[in-house]
């Protein structure tokens, strides 16, 4: 059964399910919604008449549940009894969406555009090069059930009263202290209770202590891929390893740091976010198939080709 179909039968199904006094009185809508990575989440909206609230409730893993034989007279309990929390829960405060409200909450998210055509056609974004874009939240803290974002798109922003270029110079001054960049080493952020961040050294690390791998991410550990692109990161990360890296993408919320030796396969660091992202990752966390290079020397980020590795761009630069 497809996806539409199932809506469909839920759709008319579902009034048996609920009190009469509750559905007499409200109007139900499928709604197709494209979040992070395209991924469409389909859902339904219950709008009581006369009332502007209408909470959505996705359905997606009912749909899943049902393809797995599950059958639909308890997945349609499960949607009544979602409803009735939903109805009975207290309204959260309206949001204040004044510039004044929202500026000091701003945060930047990194994504990759060609993964995400359908969520960027209504958003503003700078395009940081290789393919990746960067684009801005409103922050509205934990007080609402959890970590509450708000992706500023066009309507947003036109409601903000601010043009593009003040939106994003004011969530990166804003993200860099509210969620300031964090660069660990592998071992000390998986093991190690106490993870120092390196990004607060004054001195580089000595070559004896360099590791193969290190986390970046920002203090909440949050849409943390974002950090790469704060001002000097990049920079103070290679001085600090003493040496040119390569970038991993593991997810939207870190990327991990390899220091560039001699004995570094481009081609098994590439299989490498490949597999973790088809195996590991969670579908709307994917930040990139890619993986990235940078030359502390020319300060450039560059995606690293499969078929290239270390000792051609050595030839190039001969």
């Amino acid at each position: 059964m497809e996806v539409k179909e199932f809506i469909k039968i839920v759709k008319e199904e579902l009034p048996d399910f609920l009190p009469e006094e509750v559905y007499q009185d409200l109007v139900i809508d499928d709604v197709e919604i494209s979040k992070m990575n395209d991924q469409k989440l389909h859902g339904l909206t219950f709008k009581p008449k006369g009332s502007d609230a209408a909470p959505t409730l996705y359905i997606d893993d009912l749909y899943e549940r049902h393809e797995n034989g599950e059958d639909i007279g308890f997945l349609l309990v499960d949607l009544a009894n979602r409803y009735e929390q939903a109805r009975l829960a207290p309204t959260p405060p309206a949001v204040d969406l004044s510039w004044e409200a929202v500026r000091d909450n701003l945060t930047m998210r990194l994504l990759e555009k060609s993964r995400n055509r359908e969520f960027l056609a209504n958003m503003p974004y700078v395009d940081v090069g290789n393919g990746l874009a960067l684009t801005v939240d409103i922050n509205m803290g934990e007080d609402r059930g959890g970590d509450w974002r708000v992706a500023v798109n066009h309507g947003v922003m036109d409601s903000l009263g601010v043009d593009k270029e003040t939106l994003f110079i004011t969530a990166m001054d804003g993200s860099m202290i509210n969620a300031p960049a964090v660069l660990t080493d592998m071992s000390m952020a998986l093991f190690s209770p106490e993870k120092e961040n390196l990004l607060d050294r004054k001195e580089p690390l000595d070559p004896a202590d360099v590791s193969g791998m290190y986390v970046l991410t920002n203090e909440a550990g949050t849409l943390g891929a974002s950090a790469l692109y704060y001002p000097d990161v990049k920079e103070k990360a290679a001085e600090l390893i003493g040496s040119d890296y390569y970038i991993l993408p593991s997810s939207i919320h870190e990327v991990i740091l390899v220091p560039d030796t001699a004995n570094i396969n481009a081609q098994e660091l590439c299989d490498m976010v490949k597999q973790a992202n088809r195996t590991v990752v969670e579908p709307h966390d994917i930040l990139s198939d890619n993986v990235y290079h940078y030359d502390r020397d020319e300060r450039r980020l560059d995606k690293v080709e499969p078929q290239r590795d270390k000792a051609d761009r050595v030839a190039e630069a001969r």
